[in-house]
């Protein structure tokens, strides 16, 4: 596993977010929020198809993420040696279901990574007639 140096964690709040992963989760979904809303009104740097493929390059990299996210949960859950699943007649089975389901998330996102790449290459390729 990777651990963040302090210039890295300086960037995104300091030492606000040592110890508090699910800050940075919170700081990438604000990020989407704030993208959504600033690309929704024509805006300055959403103007012309090339914003577009510099703005869907950086959700590559970003969705690229998800399933080393998605290892490091695997791995944080098989470490526990003891989970209890409340109300399941068979935890193991509770278990072993969610790690499928994280092998299946791992997949989408990376077919998700794969359908961004091919509409970045087809973006890569226009422009637009005042540009």
């Amino acid at each position: 596993m990777t651990t963040m140096t302090t210039s890295e964690t300086e960037t995104y709040g300091g030492d606000d977010y040592i110890g508090r992963p699910w800050l940075y989760a919170d700081t990438a979904d604000d990020a989407l929020r704030r993208l959504c809303r600033a690309i929704d009104l024509p805006a300055e740097g959403w103007e012309r198809p090339e914003h577009a493929y510099r703005v869907i390059g950086h959700l590559i990299s970003a969705v690229q993420r998800v399933p080393e996210v998605l290892a490091c949960t695997d791995y944080l859950i098989a470490q526990e040696s003891e989970i209890t699943v409340p109300g399941a007649d068979d935890p193991k089975a509770e278990l072993l279901a969610l790690y499928d389901e994280i092998r299946t998330a791992q997949a989408a996102a990376r077919e998700t990574t794969a359908a961004l790449g091919r509409v970045h290459a087809h973006l890569k390729d226009l422009k637009s007639h005042d540009g």
